[in-house]
């Protein structure tokens, strides 16, 4: 089922992606300054995702509330992929107008589109939270309902309620994933990028999660926005002060290296996918570890009588 999910959703999103595309062909898809202009590329945007949300919804509702996430979140990535690297964005600095041309304002325009992913994933975490069981009772078939998802109707589905552990994990996720990007991410490669993202967000969610433990992943999951935008926010600092031309030439000296070279789409896709399979790692430990005390007592439990017996 989230095959055939991947499938519909790339198939749907890779036609308009020459419309997300900027007007000279150059690399960097990014959602403020595409062909088509803004307002209406995440309008096309939305409208030819939504049967990649629809089965997402229903792939959440059949199995593993995440599920759903990392669907949606793979055929980002794909689009993401064919978008390629920041390299196009950067160097596309030298053409803007003059009363733009500070170094630093490109990423501040790329903080409003993380702003613009990180709604777009919490309707979609809010719709998983609330359609999720009703979508499971009415439209799902038996056969395809999980013994697993059974567990899980409240466990480790996104709820948005501000508790204090909850909330550590996903600062503790997104510290974790922000020192490996410094070390993993070593040039503005789209490869080299979407795989460090993926390493690093899967293992910071993985050891998130089983450090604090938590029933409520939304934190967790909106990590990998959250260290995008400061990454931004720190770039826009260090950079505000250069003109268009300097940024470029630092560039080219590969001076901006880590988590800044990673494009907007790439934290809302690579980063939310490794999160989710590191959340999805933690949640078969423990239930390893849940089977194994149960065994545990119940060896116990047969001793205690047998020996009550005797």
């Amino acid at each position: 089922m989230m095959l055939v999910a991947i499938i519909i959703g790339t198939v749907c999103w890779l036609p308009i992606l020459p419309m997300l595309m900027p007007a000279d062909g150059s690399t960097g898809l990014s959602l403020m300054d595409p062909r088509s202009g803004m307002v209406l590329a995440i309008a096309v945007l939305l409208l030819a995702g939504l049967p990649a949300v629809l089965c997402g919804l229903y792939v959440s509702s059949s199995g593993n509330p995440l599920s759903g996430l990392f669907t949606i979140g793979f055929c980002l990535m794909i689009l993401s992929g064919k978008g390629g690297s920041m390299n196009g964005l950067i160097l596309r600095q030298a053409e803007r107008e003059a009363t733009d041309s500070r170094g630093g304002s490109i990423f501040i325009q790329l903080e409003i589109e993380m702003v613009l992913w990180a709604a777009f994933w919490c309707l979609f975490m809010y719709l998983v939270r609330q359609l999720r069981l009703w979508v499971r009772r009415n439209t799902v078939p038996r056969r395809l309902k999980t013994t697993f998802n059974a567990r899980l109707t409240e466990e480790d589905t996104p709820k948005f309620v501000l508790h204090v552990r909850p909330a550590m994990a996903g600062l503790l996720c997104a510290g974790l994933a922000w020192v490996m990007c410094r070390f993993l991410i070593q040039t503005h490669d789209v490869g080299q990028v979407i795989g460090s993202l993926l390493l690093a967000f899967t293992l910071a969610g993985l050891t998130a999660r089983l450090a604090l433990p938590t029933g409520n992943v939304v934190y967790l999951l909106l990590s990998p926005l959250l260290v995008g935008f400061a990454s931004y926010a720190h770039a826009a600092v260090l950079q505000g002060s250069v003109s268009a031309d300097e940024l470029i030439q630092r560039w080219q000296l590969g001076e901006l290296t880590g988590a800044t070279v990673a494009m907007p789409i790439h934290w809302a896709s690579a980063g939310i996918i490794g999160v989710t399979v590191g959340i999805g790692m933690a949640q078969a430990i423990d239930r390893v570890r849940t089977e194994e005390s149960m065994a545990r007592e119940q060896a116990a439990k047969q001793n205690e009588s047998t020996t009550v017996v005797q």
